[in-house]
């Protein structure tokens, strides 16, 4: 008995972090801090979060040249960019630079060298127009203030035909809903292709036409 009240415990106080850091955000630009960027590589957080499913719903093709908003320490963006060899290219554009060193530690510990990382504001241009064939955000896009403007960039930064993959899951703080993702990103231009998974974690996937 004593540990379902320790469970119950721990949900409570996960609901209300959560449910805080959500109204903070609303105020402030609050992304997950590189504090907690230790939390972000554990297995156990590639678990929790769908690693795995994730880098297979981005439909990853060896020779793309692919860009992530948003990275972090490179829980994705660093096995991305190995699934795009031979002959791929990735880039990550991070507004932290305590994220970026633990990114770069991580690339090369896994001794990836096709990956390089910006240091930026995502809804500011910083790659040159229509250079890549994937633009994926997992988790961040209600990180940044002005989504709309992020997106348009993303729009700018795709080859035609080049594919947003926009993933969410339930629980975090900057949550967004899948009708919300769908009309953010139709509003830059988007057409939907498909979404994958359920409200608790899915991956909404949208065309440049």
């Amino acid at each position: 008995m004593i540990y379902l009240w320790v469970l119950l415990g721990v949900v409570a106080a996960f609901a209300a972090i959560s449910l805080g850091w959500r109204w903070a955000s609303r105020v402030w630009s609050l992304p997950c801090p590189t504090l907690f960027a230790g939390g972000l590589e554990s297995s156990f957080a590639d678990r929790i979060n769908g690693k795995k499913v994730t880098l297979d719903r981005l439909e990853l093709r060896p020779g793309e040249k692919i860009l992530e908003i948003g990275p972090g320490p490179g829980r994705l963006l660093v096995p991305a960019a190995q699934r795009i060899l031979p002959g791929g290219e990735a880039v990550g554009i991070e507004l932290q630079r305590g994220m970026i060193d633990r990114l770069q530690a991580r690339a090369g510990k896994a001794g990836v060298t096709n990956l390089k990382v910006i240091h930026g504001d995502a809804s500011q241009p910083h790659v040159p127009e229509g250079s890549f064939d994937l633009v994926f955000l997992a988790t961040v896009l209600g990180e940044i203030p002005d989504r709309s403007a992020a997106l348009t960039q993303c729009y700018r930064a795709l080859k035609p035909g080049g594919m947003l993959s926009v993933t969410e899951m339930f629980g975090d703080p900057h949550y967004q809903s899948r009708s919300t993702v769908r009309k953010l990103a139709e509003a830059a231009g988007f057409q939907p292709r498909a979404v994958h998974g359920n409200w608790l974690r899915f991956t909404a996937n949208f065309v440049k036409p």
